[in-house]
């Protein structure tokens, strides 16, 4: 037995030994061009799924076939990929060089990617370090003067706030925002993906690129690409970063003398005697100040102050990321938090992302996509807006009695108190996705992939709005209050979508030049969506804010529900000859239950052709063109999203109380609102885009333009019928909209002494709509929209200044006869001797135009510096009345810009010709805040959007502690602004809103 057991281990290993001599271990050092080491370079054997990755210190080991060929292939991200023969060698040293041409990135398209030089629509792209780098909470403010052609507009620097993404201006006269693709599933926000996680973002602008997206593609497409594992890779990445917030503007009031004195006027220029504040208050304030700081009118609140108790809001962020790579299985996950306070209490926002993006090979010819993410957040807002109450509220209210308790400020109306005490509205979000995709290679060329991804959002808010009670300064009980009783709302929502695909794709290079590349694809898209509240008030108790703690007389609840589907087939279809010649053709069929069944059905189609001159032989040769190529396209994308059932006659409930057997019954009923118009359907956009693409001094250099138009017909309207019918306005496709454009990038890249590498990228773009016909209908009001106008343009009066005497406005034409020396003059446009609403006219337009943007970046011997900046060329913007306008709700506060620039009686003549503002006046209040172009403004901006400065750190004794490198760095966003705005206002905020703020922040990450 023993012989026998011997004999079987000897052939055992007589077998193993030459399968253990079938390898060996190879081992180097991978540097740059100047000699310096590359960390993270991915080695792999070609043929095979083996390799790895080099380590901190640039170096590598490999275990590879013993064979007479082995072929190792080194890349790395901005360098050029090398093939080398590792065979007899045991010791490989590689330096690889940069990679300057850009044009060969793969970029990615509809439902695949293509090379860069190949594109022959107009598409834009940037990578990892235009979005993690900005330091942004929200990728949407990433975006912000990055690329040519996408607006980024925001009004708010609040805890959490996103930003409003247009790309090409206005497309139709509802909803504008882009379509969202993260990883080729549809998503209600870029902002639920975290800014760390993105590979690289994606725009398709023109009908060409966004036609295989048919119905949804009207608007533009965004297109998120999340970071994936790669071979080799093994690392645990951990980033820390800490920053704090300060308003970039904050608007200044008058104090509580001056608004005293300014209030007299006011009163006395309508008519009064006087004042209701003696002269005695005013110039005595500070003794009764001091005296008597309880009794009115002696406060002198600093309403901002009391509010914004904190002079700085923190930011907090962590982020922690493994990554591995091995032969079957590719795996990259992330944990990251943030926390975002404010100026002021009870209101927070926290974030919860959680990814998981996991790639399995099967075997040869199947592979696996699985991925997982997870986003919760966590909100907290006062039930009022702090802002605007603390602007409003005039410095003679006082916040706090002496001992403390709250004073009544105005009848109870105290912003401090209803800050701390009158409650919040906390809500708590979540979002939960899943991706499986297959792809199946069964011969070479041939992709076919079947992909189905849910996400649910499960959403909830309470808001226990909370009545308060007010003693009087001498602790007696006061009658007023900031409401009637407390009351909580809550909500539930719940939305279901599932995305299914299948897709088949096939690429081959025939002989002779003739290369197709031809996708088709079925897609299937469900979105389900219910949501209830309910509410209760007239709680005993203010601290218990659940709903069975309120009356049950005082309850009302309430719910929702709705369902769509789309149904689509599409196909593209790309071939080039030669690398020289392109054509490609996209055609999308969509089926909507957003419509009724016979309408429902539509075709988008685009075709899009291209030329590469720097192919022709006149220009092959040429040493400074690297490559140049003509671009045009002409095809159509659609809009559905214009409400979840139009074509249908919906029946609005109500509740209606009436008398039967001597009481007082409420009985439930129903009755149809809206007049049907069944043959609803999809809103178009033709675009037509010429564009050329270019590159010079061996790709140092590259420019793209882009010139285009686009149209949008059938736009809903809500078109008159007769009002005997008994129904309101029923929505039709009548509206047609035009827009104009073009759009400019450039970029330098260069290195100098071969150490310092730096970047310059620059671009540009301009878009301006036009109504082209509205059938009769109009938008009228400050913002209008009419035929011949743009969209949303300023309408109203042409101004002359102010009125200098009473003869003059006496004998002038006049909006009404309040309007006297002081006020605003105003033109009469159709010379009928009056000002009516008949002279308003056009103004101008509102939105952006000639957006720019510039990004540098220098990186030196571990050091790195970048520098963004951002703005908007031309623009009208209307003077805001939280920094114009006096006496807000008749009582309001002054603001200091108009302090000593308005009309005034106690003016000389000459200041009087000086001055900015009109007088102070509440009667003829309506006449002077009538829109005109008395209170518009250039609203253009330059702003320095982002600095960034780091170090990284790779060195010997990080390694025997395990740390691959360190990364140390200090940013700042938003960090000033140049506008011709008063120093008061932020030319992006918006009225009554949270301050946008500037950033100072300091991070480090610690890669493993």
């Amino acid at each position: 037995m023993r012989q026998k057991l011997l004999l079987s281990c000897a052939l055992l290993l007589g077998w193993f030994v030459p399968l253990l001599a079938q390898t060996r271990q190879i081992s180097g050092k991978v540097t740059d061009e100047t000699a310096k080491d590359l960390p993270g370079v991915s080695i792999v054997v070609k043929g095979t799924q083996r390799g790895t990755v080099t380590d901190a210190n640039g170096d590598y080991k490999l275990t590879i076939p013993d064979a007479a060929t082995v072929v190792l292939t080194f890349s790395f991200v901005g360098y050029q990929s090398q093939e080398l023969n590792a065979a007899g060698q045991s010791t490989l040293n590689v330096a690889l060089k940069p990679d300057d041409n850009s044009l060969e990135e793969v970029v990615v398209v509809g439902y695949g990617t293509q090379k860069k030089k190949d594109l022959t629509g107009a598409v834009s792209t940037i990578d990892a370090k235009d979005v993690g780098g900005r330091q942004t909470v929200q990728i949407s403010e990433a975006l912000q003067g990055s690329i040519a052609g996408v607006s980024v507009t925001r009004s708010s620097g609040a805890p959490g706030a996103g930003a409003n993404i247009l790309i090409r201006g206005i497309t139709t006269l509802g909803t504008n925002s882009p379509l969202i693709i993260v990883d080729g599933v549809p998503v209600s926000s870029i902002d639920n993906v975290n800014p760390n996680d993105v590979e690289n973002i994606t725009v398709l602008k023109d009908a060409a690129s966004a036609a295989i997206y048919g119905s949804r593609g009207a608007a533009g497409v965004v297109l998120v690409t999340t970071k994936r594992a790669r071979e080799g890779q093994s690392s645990f990445e951990y980033n820390v970063e800490y920053g704090v917030q300060k308003p970039t503007a904050l608007p200044a009031y008058a104090n509580a003398p001056e608004y005293m004195r300014l209030f007299n006027e006011q009163a006395t220029n309508d008519g009064s005697s006087s004042g209701p504040y003696s002269q005695d208050f005013i110039e005595n304030f500070e003794r009764y100040n001091r005296e008597r700081p309880d009794v009115f009118p002696f406060a002198n609140t600093d309403w901002q102050k009391t509010v914004m108790t904190r002079a700085t809001a923190p930011r907090v962020r962590h982020d922690l990321v493994f990554t591995m790579g091995t032969g079957k299985i590719k795996t990259k996950a992330s944990l990251g938090y943030t926390k975002a306070g404010a100026f002021y209490d009870n209101y927070n926002y926290e974030r919860y992302l959680f990814r998981v993006n996991n790639d399995l090979q099967v075997n040869a010819k199947l592979g696996v996509n699985l991925d997982v993410a997870y986003k919760r957040t966590n909100t907290v807002t006062p039930v009022v807006n702090p802002i605007y109450e603390a602007r409003v509220m005039p410095p003679i209210y006082d916040d706090f009695y002496s001992d403390g308790r709250y004073a009544l400020a105005k009848d109870g109306r105290n912003p401090i108190a209803q800050l701390n005490e009158g409650g919040t509205t906390n809500g708590a979000y979540n979002q939960i996705l899943a991706r499986l995709a297959f792809n199946f290679k069964p011969i070479d060329g041939l992709t076919l992939t079947a992909l189905v991804s849910p996400t649910i959002d499960l959403d909830k808010t309470k808001s226990f709005s909370k009545r308060i009670t007010f003693t009087n300064p001498d602790g007696s009980p006061s009658s007023f209050s900031n409401q009637a009783r407390t009351t909580l709302t809550e909500g539930r929502t719940e939305n279901l979508a599932i995305t299914g695909q299948l897709l088949a794709n096939y690429t081959r290079d025939f002989a002779g030049g003739h290369n197709i590349d031809v996708l088709g694809g079925y897609e299937e898209i469900y979105n389900s969506n219910e949501s209830l509240s309910a509410s209760r008030s007239g709680f005993a108790l203010t601290d218990f804010p659940y709903l069975n703690a309120g009356s049950q007389e005082l309850r009302d609840n309430s719910g929702s529900a709705s369902e769509v589907a789309l149904r689509s087939v599409f196909g593209r279809v790309k071939y080039d000859y030669k690398n020289k010649y392109y054509v490609q053709g996209n055609l999308r069929y969509d089926q909507s239950s957003r419509f009724n069944r016979q309408y429902r059905d539509a075709l988008f189609p685009s075709v899009s052709a291209g030329w590469t001159l720097s192919e022709e032989n006149f220009l092959r040769t040429n040493s400074w063109v690297s490559f140049l190529k003509l671009r045009g396209s002409l095809g159509e994308v659609g809009n559905e999203r214009i409400g979840n059932y139009p074509y249908q006659a919906t029946i609005s409930f109500s509740n209606a109380l009436f008398y039967q057997n001597g009481a007082v019954v409420p009985l439930n009923g129903g009755g149809q609102v809206d007049y049907a118009v069944e043959n609803i359907s999809w809103e178009t956009t033709r675009t037509f885009d010429v564009g050329l693409d270019a590159a010079f001094l061996k790709n140092r250099l590259t420019v793209t333009a882009d010139y285009y138009k686009k149209r949008t017909y059938d736009i809903l309207l809500a078109l008159d019928i007769p009002l005997y019918l008994g129904y309101e306005r029923p929505q039709q496709n009548a509206g047609i909209l035009d827009v104009e454009g073009w759009e400019l990038e450039t970029s330098w890249r260069d290195r100098i002494g071969g150490k310092v590498n730096y970047s310059i990228a620059f671009n540009l773009a301009d878009a301006r709509s036009r109504i082209v016909d509205l059938k009769g209908t109009q938008v009228l009001g400050s913002l209008s929209t009419f035929k011949g106008s743009e969209y949303n343009e300023w309408y109203g009066y042409r101004s002359a200044g102010l009125y200098q005497t009473q003869d003059e406005a006496n004998n002038s034409p006049r909006l009404n006869t309040n309007v006297t020396a002081g006020d605003v003059r105003y033109v009469d446009i159709n010379n009928d001797g009056k000002i009516t609403p008949d002279d308003r006219v056009l103004l101008g337009g509102s939105l952006p135009r000639y957006q720019y943007g510039s990004t540098l970046r220098f990186d030196y011997n571990g050091f790195d510096f970048g520098l963004v900046v951002q703005g908007v060329g031309k623009k009208l913007s209307r003077l805001p009345d939280e920094i114009v306008r006096p006496f807000a709700e008749a009582f309001g506060n002054v603001p200091e810009e108009i302090i000593g620039r308005f009309w005034s009686r106690n003016n000389t003549a000459e200041q009087n010709l000086q001055a900015r503002y009109p007088r102070l006046s509440t009667r003829s209040l309506g006449a002077n805040y009538e829109m005109s172009d008395f209170w518009l403004i250039s609203g253009a901006y330059f702003r320095v959007k982002n600095i960034t400065l780091g170090y990284t750190l790779r060195n010997t004794l990080l390694k025997r502690i395990g740390l691959q490198s360190t990364r140390l760095y200090v940013s700042a966003n938003d960090v000033f602004a140049i506008h011709r705005f008063p120093r008061y206002w932020d030319p992006e905020v918006g009225n009554s809103s949270y301050p946008i703020v500037t950033t100072l922040l300091a991070g480090a990450t610690l890669r493993f």
